[in-house]
């Protein structure tokens, strides 16, 4: 985009001591113990103002830190502290501590995507509507998820991509494949009167559940409406997604007939 006359550059440089110094206040409030830690968390996280939000819920959740939001003592010795390098370390050492359960939801969540709707979490989560509320209000509570919408339907979504990142990373190969396959159903049958409109989503899903007859259905449908807009490169990219789904299945007449004409689209 640098050759463009409407292209800005905004450079988003880290925070200075002093201004990293004012956030873990904010944070943290003005309590004598808290000198040091300021010291050392500005030095650790290089003055990147989510790692060191993140750093603060850590310390919080682990005891090192006692009272109450802008009222903060240091609880441990200073040596004894053991922050994490960096903000993914962070971030997986935080949703390690959360509830079993709520540890499963924020995973479920995750394989869904960045942004959440509630009838999807719903259909693929396992307990009980209450005990999902529940879950998901102390999730937004511990600031990993936040809701987006109210309308037309409830939607929630990850406060930092990061997060969702290491949640969506931190959950086994094959768990992660089954969700997806879950998901793909929940969707053909939530959405059976549109499936139109959610063929970018389902084969997304499709090809990560390793669904592949259903990969190649919607990975071609997908690079067929993003033709038909103009968008090319995307375009592509599905119909490659495509050729590698039909890859997976048994050569036949039909198989070969679709990867010719996977390949002239």
């Amino acid at each position: 985009w640098g050759s463009k006359t409407y292209y800005t550059q905004l450079r988003l440089d880290p925070l200075e001591p002093t201004s990293a110094a004012e956030v873990l206040q904010t944070l943290l409030g003005d309590h004598p113990s808290l000198a040091p830690l300021t010291t050392l968390l500005i030095a650790r996280t290089g003055g990147n103002p989510f790692f060191l939000e993140e750093s603060v819920h850590t310390l919080v959740e682990s005891g090192a830190l006692v009272g109450e939001r802008q009222a903060y003592r240091l609880a441990k010795a200073l040596d004894s502290l053991q922050v994490p390098a960096t903000v993914q370390a962070v971030l997986a050492a935080r949703i390690d501590r959360v509830p079993p359960e709520d540890k499963r939801l924020l995973q479920t969540a995750a394989v869904i995507g960045t942004e959440v709707p509630w009838p999807l979490l719903q259909a693929i989560a396992d307990g009980p509507e209450e005990v999902l509320h529940q879950g998901l209000t102390r999730l937004q509570a511990a600031e990993f998820l936040y809701e987006t919408r109210l309308f037309p339907e409830l939607a929630y979504t990850f406060k930092h991509a990061l997060t969702h990142e290491v949640a969506y990373g931190s959950l086994l190969q094959e768990r992660r494949r089954a969700l997806h396959a879950r998901i793909v159903e929940a969707i053909e049958r939530l959405s059976a009167d549109r499936l139109t409109d959610q063929v970018e989503r389902l084969a997304h899903h499709a090809v990560r559940s390793e669904l592949w007859d259903k990969a190649l259905a919607y990975c071609r449908q997908a690079g067929e409406r993003a033709t038909a807009r103009s968008a090319y490169r995307e375009a592509v990219a599905y119909f490659e997604q495509a050729l590698a789904a039909l890859g997976h299945l048994p050569e036949r007449h039909e198989t070969l007939a679709q990867a010719i004409d996977l390949r002239l689209d």
